[in-house]
């Protein structure tokens, strides 16, 4: 069963409870106070944010900073009017600028940023998810710029608290995985089982990412990030891709005693996007595929079947767009059906498909991919899909990831536009985790899961 936020504070109240983070009071006035409720969290809930003991109508800045496992300073600001009774309240009340304006209770959260010393192409990646995001939270007096809140002479906050926003949930099990040629992690969930498994994939940046499996876990579904190249003794760079090795993942997943049987899933953004279609395709056991901005084609790699090879769809780079410093790759990926070889064949699969869609997607052209699969399946007389749009940039995420438009890729060594606007893209991203979750359970247990 999925673990419901509230269930896992009843459970567990120890290690969410608000007496694990103290307030700090660093002002000269002890009767300023500012609160986060509730004060320790998974990563996916939205929280209360409330300055109280201020003057009537007084101006203050909201101030929210935290350090990623790089030791890379974060930071948003918010201006806010203080009510007549000298309360703040961020669900309830308009911001007037700072790193958001109106009314956007997350918005403290959600649009985290370099901060002024830092390289601003930055994105924020979470190494490290059994610790927690670990926030500051402040209250200045007068509508203060960033730079002025980072200076050393800054006045001291009226007051500052802490707030933990934690991955993995009580009891969830990060397991490392070698099995064959398999490298990754298995999350599995609080509890005896058995769970709905998953497969977690990203995309060209390589390397292995473990927030979102840590996530699922964390939401009744055992997930295996899996690394496919860049990683511990996998190839170093994206050549080919050969199905045996995805084949070996799901093997693993279903040999393991605590993943419900027969079947799977696959879910996988930009790169992974385009496996998940191939594994749901090629994989009898792989029965729901979530496709975030990805493409209908196999892009950039060959990808070595038993009997046959697909072929990569290319780039042309003579198409890259430069602006302030930033490529803009979105004319760069050939069009699929000028190549119809690199074209998955998804019509074939015995498997759902979620389609998760960023309209305001800047790095692929996920519009344009996801009409042409759907018209394939329709053309098949096949009805087994879901489609969602959003005002998505590239970058889709469990909800309140610090928003990133543009950031620096190895891959092409610069900075590379992702797309999206803060504000609808973070909102977005909290409807597609829950579509995300209750597409899964539903495919995958005949259950419907929601936070």
């Amino acid at each position: 069963m999925m673990l419901q936020a509230s269930k896992v504070r009843q459970l567990c109240p120890n290690y969410f409870s608000s007496g694990n983070i103290q307030m700090m009071m660093t002002s000269a006035s002890k009767d300023v106070q500012v609160s986060v409720t509730p004060a320790s969290c998974l990563h996916d809930e939205s929280v209360q944010i409330r300055a109280e003991g201020l003057a009537p109508n007084q101006d203050v800045t909201l101030y929210c900073s935290m350090k990623d496992t790089r030791n890379v300073h974060y930071l948003s600001i918010a201006h806010y009017k203080a009510d007549d009774s000298g309360q703040v309240d961020v669900n309830t009340m308009e911001s007037l600028g700072g790193s958001y304006a109106s009314l956007f209770p997350m918005g403290l959260i959600g649009t985290l940023h370099p901060a002024p010393s830092e390289y601003k192409f930055t994105r924020f990646f979470k190494r490290d998810v059994v610790n927690p995001n670990i926030l500051e939270l402040s209250v200045y007096d007068g509508h203060l710029t960033e730079e002025e809140v980072c200076a050393p002479e800054c006045q001291k906050p009226l007051a500052s608290t802490q707030h933990e926003r934690h991955y993995m949930g009580p009891g969830v099990q990060r397991i490392p995985v070698r099995y064959g040629k398999v490298r990754g992690t298995l999350f599995l969930p609080a509890g005896e089982g058995p769970f709905p498994g998953v497969v977690d994939m990203f995309g060209t940046a390589g390397g292995l990412l473990e927030y979102r499996s840590a996530q699922l876990a964390s939401r009744g579904i055992a997930s295996l990030a899996l690394a496919f190249f860049a990683y511990d003794d996998l190839p170093k760079s994206l050549e080919e891709f050969n199905i045996s090795y995805f084949e070996e993942a799901v093997e693993f997943l279903l040999k393991h005693e605590k993943i419900l049987k027969p079947n799977v899933g696959a879910v996988g953004v930009s790169k992974g996007g385009d496996l998940v279609l191939s594994l749901a395709t090629h994989i009898p056991e792989v029965k729901a595929g979530v496709w975030i901005n990805g493409c209908n084609a196999n892009v950039q790699s060959a990808f070595n079947l038993r009997d046959s090879v697909f072929p990569g769809l290319e780039f042309d780079l003579g198409k890259v767009k430069i602006e302030d410093g930033v490529m803009d790759c979105f004319e760069t990926v050939n069009n699929p059906a000028d190549y119809p070889e690199t074209i998955i064949p998804i019509e074939k699969a015995d498997a759902n498909f979620l389609f998760l869609v960023g309209n305001a997607d800047r790095n692929w052209k996920s519009v344009m991919y996801c009409d042409q699969a759907i018209e394939r399946l329709k053309k098949a007389g096949r009805n087994n899909y879901e489609v969602h749009r959003y005002d998505l940039g590239h970058l889709a995420r469990p909800p309140y990831s610090p928003f990133c438009i543009s950031s620096y890729h190895k891959l092409i060594s610069g900075p590379i536009l992702w797309g999206g606007v803060a504000k609808p893209h973070i909102c977005a991203q909290e409807e597609a985790w829950e579509t995300t979750l209750a597409f899964l359970f539903k495919n995958l247990t005949n259950m419907k899961g929601k936070l």
